[in-house]
């Protein structure tokens, strides 16, 4: 993955990862995932993208450094134009998870 980030981000997995999904647009749910990483979490440490696959069943983990979302926040992250407390001062409409949801539900 040609990431701006470079070394920040460490990529594990395995095996070579199978799928017939969108490139495209599996593409722009990690990006997605990795640059709210980036976001959000603590300067300067690393983010760890992880993938796994069992059978047809693919699993994506990442990982970073800072304050945990709290339960409240969670309730409300995939639903469109809406944004936690912690994202106010970052740009962006509130769409991306929502999208990334709604691009892995459609797969």
């Amino acid at each position: 993955m040609n990431f701006a980030y470079g070394e920040r981000v460490i990529v594990v997995s395995d095996i070579a990862i199978r799928s017939n999904c969108s490139r495209k647009e599996i593409r722009r749910v990690i990006e997605n995932l990795a640059i709210n990483a980036v976001k959000y979490g603590a300067a300067d440490t690393p983010i760890t993208l992880t993938l796994e696959q069992i059978e047809t069943h693919i699993s994506l983990i990442i990982h970073n450094e800072g304050n945990p979302i709290s339960s409240q926040a969670q309730s409300i992250l995939f639903q469109q134009f809406r944004r936690t407390i912690a994202a106010e001062d970052q740009t962006g409409w509130g769409l991306g998870l929502f999208l990334a949801e709604s691009i892995m539900e459609a797969h």
